[in-house]
């Protein structure tokens, strides 16, 4: 696997609305409707920045996971009905670009060989372009990180 497709990032607080899939993590379930809803409704989103792109936000822990299609907004000003707007704060991300590996493996194997740990407190993004094939290959993929540091384990 090429270290060129592994970039680190900061990216500034970033403003969504879309729609939700939340499940047990047990039993993931609501994705694929929450996916419909939000391609039939964008449309009603007002004050989108950057139309070519939607990101499906996650997060995840032992007992529930939640799934977000959603595109970034310049402000939170009017969300639709049954939506959920949402600001993601600044962070510091390991960027992906999958040719073919599975995305995630490689970035929890990037992370352990560069010191680094995954911020379990913050989201992941999946950014896709509009009308190309929705898949983790062909995603920039962003996992939220922090430095191993002796600070960050007291």
């Amino acid at each position: 696997m090429s270290q060129a497709n592994f970039e680190v990032v900061q990216l500034d607080e970033k403003k969504y609305i879309g729609v939700a899939a939340t499940s047990s993590f047990q039993n993931i379930t609501g994705i694929a409707e929450a996916r419909n809803i939000f391609m039939d409704r964008k449309r009603e989103i007002e004050l989108i920045g950057d139309e070519n792109t939607y990101t499906c936000v996650h997060f995840a822990n032992e007992v529930l996971f939640t799934y977000i299609y959603c595109v970034g907004v310049q402000e939170l000003k009017t969300i639709p009905n049954g939506m959920i707007g949402f600001t993601v704060p600044n962070q510091q991300y390991v960027k992906f670009c999958s040719t073919g590996e599975e995305p995630y493996e490689a970035i929890s194997h990037y992370v352990k060989e560069n010191d680094m740990v995954i911020n379990t407190n913050a989201v992941s993004l999946e950014v896709f372009k509009f009308g190309k094939e929705e898949n983790k290959y062909n995603a920039d993929i962003y996992v939220p990180f922090l430095y191993k540091t002796v600070e960050s384990f007291n």
